[in-house]
């Protein structure tokens, strides 16, 4: 891949430890990406060259959140719906990165739902797979987390993210971009409605190269606990 080779970028920032092993996956995916992206558009031609920085470490903002709310659902194998994938963002780098995770890459379009399925056997990711089909075609009740990443704002995106997720399940939204520390302490979140469900947490990663820092905001479902219990009612 063009400039340094993600594992220096930081795993320790983004509390994502890579493997070698899963670091040469992340490379080749970001090849794939470079090969197939005249074809298909699918990122902006002026961010193939910082590929990794720009999409590949930041989809891996939310592979602690992920960790923590397997950790505390208890199940073996968490559930993931990645929303709007596209090339794969954030849902690959995060299948690479957590392989006890299993990911559903949710994309509209035919062409690109193709290159995901490409992508899926390329890299050998036996815990991804790739439904193309609206996002109203998710069951529902059918996954303990939504990821998605710059999609919709997330007041928007919840509506399709509650019917999708099982009780107690949550909304990992990569949304917000802020250039300091300082200014990401400062930033408080507009009022939003969330029916249904509660913004568990916001928290900040630092996206090293890029001077930057990225939001993840994370909702949780709240209307019946995780046994079926009604949850403070």
């Amino acid at each position: 891949m063009n400039g340094a080779s993600l594992l220096p970028i930081n795993a320790d920032e983004l509390e994502a430890a890579l493997h070698p092993k899963q670091t040469e996956a992340l490379d080749a995916y970001a090849d794939l990406v470079r090969r197939w992206n005249p074809v298909l558009s699918l990122v902006a031609p002026k961010d193939l060259s910082r590929f990794a920085d720009r999409h590949v470490v930041d989809g891996l903002v939310a592979a602690q959140a992920l960790c923590d709310i397997r950790g505390s659902r208890g199940c073996e194998a968490l559930r993931v719906a990645d929303l709007g994938s596209g090339a794969g963002l954030p849902g690959i780098p995060l299948a690479v990165a957590l392989p006890e995770v299993w990911v559903t890459l949710v994309e509209r379009s035919v062409r690109k739902a193709r290159f995901l399925r490409l992508a899926q056997r390329e890299l050998g990711l036996a815990n991804v797979s790739v439904l193309c089909a609206d996002l109203g075609q998710v069951p529902s009740a059918s996954t303990d987390a939504v990821t998605a990443r710059a999609l919709r704002p997330p007041p928007a995106l919840w509506g399709q993210a509650h019917r999708m997720l099982r009780p107690g399940g949550h909304l990992l939204a990569l949304d917000r971009v802020v250039r300091s520390r300082q200014a990401a302490a400062g930033l408080a979140d507009a009022p939003a409605d969330f029916p249904g469900g509660s913004i568990a947490r916001r928290q900040w990663a630092k996206m090293p190269r890029l001077s930057a820092w990225h939001g993840l905001l994370v909702v949780t479902k709240d209307d019946l606990d995780y046994s079926g219990g009604k949850s403070g009612n």
